[in-house]
């Protein structure tokens, strides 16, 4: 299934071109709150998976209008993204692996470079990325986005997918230029923070819609023009080595996301500008668009 939140406070499953509300009517079911969330709805998905195919056989539809959608998931616990994820050594876009020099760190040495945005960075569709005061070298970063589905401390690699609920899209959008420009590893948190600087959307392909995560092709557009185009197989550490590690980290909660790292290396990226446009697109997924004020 694709799962999508409605403005103001819907829930719906994505079928073709159409929204199928389904809040109220598991809500008549008993199965979740009237006003639950899309973190509600993965907490309790397999509680409610019967009261579920009821409500999309009963709920209203209305046509696909990507302006309707909010971020599918606004409130995460935790929102982790990846560095430095893909194995690089090209400088075209018609190879997969992404653009810029071949990293030389170890799977372990890039787990460890993970860091954290915070989830007021989340923006949904059609939304805008606001260029803060003082910020500059604007660059957008497309990245295959893990959405937790269950409770997870310590799962080793083989267990990893079955904490996954599914698939979403992020822009990890950074700020170069912000601040005096030393120690950037050390201020990543900040140039990656700012609010607006999480994209996500358009919604949520549920991991059995997934058969490969790591054999989809993600593509950015800006103002029409091809700028990104890679596969997720050249990531350095999969989704199975990130949610292990994280969760032995931190205890992962339905609805908290893992961003799985960009492709390119800054040279090859564009910068933004205000009245930019953007595309990005997942395989499996589908795509949204977005603008830069």
């Amino acid at each position: 299934m694709r799962f999508a939140s409605v403005k103001p406070d819907q829930l719906a499953v994505v079928q073709s071109d159409q929204l199928v509300l389904v809040s109220d009517a598991l809500a008549r079911e008993g199965a979740l709150a009237k006003d639950a969330s899309m973190i509600d709805l993965i907490a309790r998905y397999d509680r409610i998976k019967p009261a579920l195919a009821k409500a999309v056989e009963k709920g209203t539809r209305i046509p696909l209008d990507a302006k309707k959608l909010k971020a599918p998931i606004e409130n995460p616990s935790k929102l982790w993204a990846a560095a430095t994820n893909y194995k690089r050594g090209s400088a075209g876009l018609d190879d997969a692996r992404g653009r810029g020099t071949a990293g030389t760190a170890t799977p372990e040495e890039i787990l460890e470079k993970t860091f954290l945005k915070p989830p007021s960075a989340i923006v949904g569709p059609e939304e805008a990325i606001v260029i803060p005061q003082g910020a500059g070298n604007i660059f957008p970063e497309l990245e295959l986005c893990v959405v937790i589905g269950k409770k997870a401390r310590h799962l080793t690699k083989a267990r990893a997918f079955d904490a996954v609920f599914g698939y979403t899209i992020i822009l990890d959008v950074t700020a170069r230029s912000y601040g005096s420009g030393k120690g950037l590893p050390g201020s990543r948190c900040v140039r990656k923070g700012f609010e607006t600087f999480a994209p996500l959307g358009p919604s949520i392909t549920t991991a059995d819609e997934i058969a490969n995560p790591h054999n989809l092709l993600m593509r950015l557009w800006v103002n029409g023009e091809l700028r990104q185009a890679a596969k997720t197989d050249a990531m350095v550490n999969g989704v199975a080595e990130l949610v292990s590690f994280l969760s032995g980290v931190t205890t992962l909660y339905p609805g908290d996301l893992i961003a799985t790292g960009n492709p390119d290396a800054p040279a090859f990226q564009k910068e933004l500008g205000p009245g930019d446009t953007l595309k990005a697109e997942i395989e499996g997924i589908g795509s949204m668009n977005l603008r830069v004020v």
